[in-house]
């Protein structure tokens, strides 16, 4: 176990040099917002990352989200979900402030409730818009289902500062 952990942390350190010397050159954002879904519970917070990928494809980005669904109780059943979403965005058309782009992905959802807990995978799809507010923030809102997993579509509403 010690010896995993200590190639983890190798190949973590490795990972996050590589990606840092990119990092200076392409632009990073970072924000959060609120998150409406189909299951249960529907209602939570989502705290997101983007980092633009144009030196490997031209309008592209790889996204990372976290989200946190607020506890709901149903008939004395509790329902507890967090996930993480990591994404690949291509921007398929801009006009006056508007980027739209498509959304394709993996997600890792983990659900707890009174009956029942798990880990589910699965693969995200959906479509997304950014709103150019000021030059160093931006509003962005995404609708995406995920599929084979937990199997929910979600609504996301939120604000990116860029790094």
């Amino acid at each position: 176990m010690k010896t995993q952990t200590i190639k983890f942390g190798i190949v973590l350190v490795f990972g996050v040099f590589i990606l840092s010397s990119f990092a200076k050159s392409q632009p990073m954002t970072i924000g959060g917002g609120l998150i409406l879904e189909t299951g249960r519970p529907p209602f939570g917070l989502q705290v997101k990352g983007t980092y633009n990928t144009d030196f490997i494809i031209e309008k592209s980005r790889i996204s990372v989200d976290l989200g946190f669904m607020f506890p709901q109780t149903v008939n004395t059943r509790t329902f507890n979900r967090a996930f993480l979403n990591i994404d690949a965005n291509y921007d398929f058309y801009s006009i006056e402030g508007f980027n739209f782009y498509a959304i394709a992905g993996l997600n890792f959802t983990y659900y707890n409730s009174t009956l029942s807990k798990g880990f589910l995978p699965g693969l995200t799809a959906g479509a997304g818009v950014f709103y150019d507010l000021t030059d160093n923030m931006k509003a962005y809102s995404e609708i995406k289902n995920t599929f084979f997993g937990y199997g929910e579509a979600a609504l996301t509403l939120g604000v990116l500062f860029k790094l």
